[in-house]
């Protein structure tokens, strides 16, 4: 494994597409290929699924992703280091989030931290659910934030914030105009829902108790947030979850939900034993969010 196989790998699983990436490298496409080829035989495994019309990264190559930026970015630091006489130190933090609106969160710590951490090197990373933790564990990550009940016990676990729980509608549905809606009037309305896995189980509980006889015609399920918004305003239904994971989509209203528990948001980790830049961002994101919806910054 060489760094010219890691940059072909980042390159193709940024464009998805060995051509453009050839492009961006000012290498041939014949070279990436035999590059990527090259790294899959040393892994072991295939990191891409390729057709002629469409380039994806498999389970795998997912997985190996934040390895193959972790590994680059130590083996560009360290060149750096010595072809700068007046290069700063890098403080690498490897941050991991399953939605973007979960990134939106960490603004205003991670504004905050640099005062005490100029050198401070975030590298945030959507990762999804089926790989996130796994990747905490192996420490390609250094710290999760998510919603409390998604990983097991094996983590530590600091609650940032308290999300309220809404209903999200188009604009000119009925529960527009009212001030909270009730489980009951959602009832008789169809839904447009993540995925279960895609979410902690305190939100389960509370859309489970919706799904009962209810139609496939009724029902959507999603595997992005961003194609709940959509759909919700389209007209193909309501949604409920937690405020931050819905963007501000056009037309899109926001009503609060009677009666509802909310939801714990946070951060998952390992250990702060022995790394004391991950001990000041848990400590700062703590200290600027303090459990206050408030201060969130939204887009």
């Amino acid at each position: 494994m060489n760094t010219a196989q890691l940059q072909c790998f980042l390159t193709v699983a940024d464009t998805l597409n060995f051509a453009r990436a050839a492009q961006q490298l000012h290498i041939t496409q014949p070279a990436v290929t035999q590059q990527i080829h090259a790294l899959e035989k040393e892994l072991g495994v295939q990191l891409f699924h390729r057709t002629t019309h469409s380039v994806r990264l498999t389970d795998e190559g997912m997985v190996f992703l934040g390895d193959a930026r972790q590994i680059t970015l130590i083996s560009n630091r360290a060149k750096k280091r010595f072809s700068l006489q007046s290069s700063r130190p890098i403080e690498p933090l490897f941050i991991g989030c399953m939605h973007m609106k979960s990134m939106d969160v960490l603004t205003a710590p991670l504004s905050r931290i640099r005062q005490d951490h100029p050198h401070l090197h975030p590298i945030l990373q959507l990762v999804p659910f089926q790989h996130i933790y796994r990747l905490l564990d192996e420490g390609s990550l250094d710290v999760v934030a998510e919603f409390q009940g998604q990983a097991d016990s094996g983590f530590i676990y600091k609650e940032l914030l308290r999300i309220p729980m809404v209903c999200a509608c188009p604009a000119d549905h009925p529960f527009a105009l009212q001030s909270e809606v009730s489980i009951e009037e959602l009832k008789s309305e169809p839904l447009v829902l993540p995925v279960p896995s895609m979410i902690p189980a305190s939100v389960r509980q509370q859309q489970e108790a919706l799904l009962s006889e209810r139609s496939p015609m009724e029902l959507h399920l999603c595997d992005s947030m961003d194609a709940i918004s959509v759909l919700v305003a389209s007209g193909y239904g309501v949604t409920i979850l937690p405020e931050i994971l819905l963007s501000n989509y056009p037309g899109l209203v926001h009503i609060p939900l009677q009666n509802s528990e909310p939801v714990s948001f946070g951060l998952y980790y390992k250990t702060l034993k022995g790394r004391p830049l991950l001990k000041s961002f848990v400590n700062c994101a703590r200290d600027v969010l303090g459990g206050n919806p408030s201060k969130l910054k939204t887009k």
